[in-house]
């Protein structure tokens, strides 16, 4: 059971992670679209690397989040749990991208 009235804490890093996520997604999105497009005619190795990543590393982030998410006991901890794999891979991505 959750004590919705001292999660307080919790509700706010679970909104800051999710805040996050979907900030970072945002950039990870627009970086390998322009990839992407960029290597339609002539894909670099290292595009061809960063295209690799891509299906592995979410397969990778959302089974440890279903995970995380079976190991919570409360709904709020699912949440975090589930959450957190995947904020913590796409906040890496965009920083990476980022310096590209």
């Amino acid at each position: 059971m959750v004590d919705w009235w001292s999660s307080g804490p919790q509700m706010v890093r679970l909104w800051r992670m999710s805040m996050e996520t979907w900030s970072a997604s945002m950039v990870v999105i627009a970086e390998r679209s322009a990839m992407m497009g960029n290597a339609a005619m002539f894909p670099t190795a290292r595009d061809m690397q960063e295209f690799g990543r891509m299906v592995p590393e979410k397969m990778d982030a959302f089974t440890r989040s279903m995970m995380g998410a079976a190991r919570a006991r409360d709904p709020i901890e699912a949440a975090e749990n589930a959450l957190a794999p995947v904020h913590a891979r796409v906040t890496s991505n965009a920083r990476r991208l980022r310096r590209r």
